[in-house]
């Protein structure tokens, strides 16, 4: 009987606990686990980027894992930050410190812990809650978890002695919620400019690093654009293809994409094609530049060869002519 009571009874204050909030029935549980790894005095956030489309009203929850790789025990702390768009294009994001962004999530991300340490070669596999109100728009909500490492005492009475100019440094990285309200939304992205890297011009001695893209967004949500660049010769024929995976360009902003080439040896004129898909509706936006490479060295060292050679035959025949006479 004495059994039941106190089962009864731990049942009862259980609910009274969940009831008082103390305890949620969608509690979430942060890992903390030992990994092999190797020591390169910093620490990992994976990912760096989650999407996710939510209805309003609706709940979830996704993990960023934090290594330490640091040769000491660490503590981390974390932040919570709107970000933004380039106004410009030189930026990916900006990110908003205290100040709220016109899509903010700031208030809707929730990590289970503001703070926590981690041993050398640990890993904590950290929930981050995302509760979406029921009054929301449909569009695009963006906000950032950051995590930083606290500078230890010894960090700090380095910096007070003078050490690297009194200043403490310290390390951030940041983990981008790019969170999709469903619903019927605004989008309005196009290409706006491709032009030829290391700079605009004609002529060049060696064959261009690479392109630059600039998209532009004037919709409600981001935008994943991708597509391909092909190079093509005098003649038609390609003679290079580049594959520009997707990249988000945030809504009411510009996104400058630069694209590496793994240049050959060319010579002539060429023509490069970038198909830019605008990452809806499968609508694609073309542009192409022409450029000529002229390796003026090489060439000169052509003409060189070609003269010296000229010049010997003409000394031979020369002297042949003279001893035939």
């Amino acid at each position: 009987m004495k059994k039941k009571e106190i089962l009864i009874g731990g049942i009862l204050f259980f609910s009274l606990i969940a009831s008082l909030g103390f305890v949620s029935k969608n509690a979430l549980a942060y890992e903390i686990v030992n990994i092999n790894t190797k020591q390169k005095n910093d620490f990992v956030l994976e990912p760096a980027k989650i999407e996710v489309s939510m209805d309003a009203g609706q709940s979830a929850v996704k993990k960023l894992s934090i290594i330490n790789r640091m040769s000491g025990t660490r503590k981390f702390k974390i932040e919570i930050e709107d970000f933004t768009g380039s106004k410009t294009g030189k930026q990916a994001v900006v990110l908003l410190g205290d100040e709220r962004g016109p899509y903010s999530l700031k208030d809707y991300l929730k990590p289970e812990v503001a703070e926590f340490t981690l041993k050398p070669k640990q890993k904590m596999v950290l929930p981050i809650e995302i509760n979406i109100p029921k009054d929301a728009q449909p569009g695009g909500l963006y906000g950032s978890i950051l995590v930083s490492s606290v500078p230890t005492k010894k960090e700090k009475e380095s910096a007070a002695n003078g050490a690297r100019g009194g200043a403490i440094i310290i390390s951030r990285l940041g983990a981008l919620f790019f969170v999709k309200v469903n619903g019927p939304v605004f989008k309005d992205g196009s290409l706006r400019d491709f032009r030829i890297i290391p700079s605009k011009k004609i002529f060049y001695k060696n064959t261009p690093s690479g392109f630059e893209i600039l998209f532009g967004n004037k919709g409600s949500v981001y935008l994943n654009p991708y597509g391909v660049i092909r190079i093509k010769n005098i003649l038609g024929s390609v003679v290079g293809e580049i594959k520009i995976d997707p990249y988000f360009a945030m809504p009411g902003s510009l996104r400058y994409r630069q694209v590496n080439w793994d240049k050959t040896t060319l010579l002539g004129r060429y023509e490069a094609t970038v198909s830019l898909n605008r990452g809806y509706d499968n609508i694609v936006d073309k542009m192409s530049v022409s450029f000529w490479v002229i390796p003026w060295k090489l060439i000169l060292g052509a003409f060189a060869i070609i003269f010296f050679i000229v010049l010997i035959v003409k000394l031979f025949l020369s002297k042949f002519e003279i001893k035939k006479k």
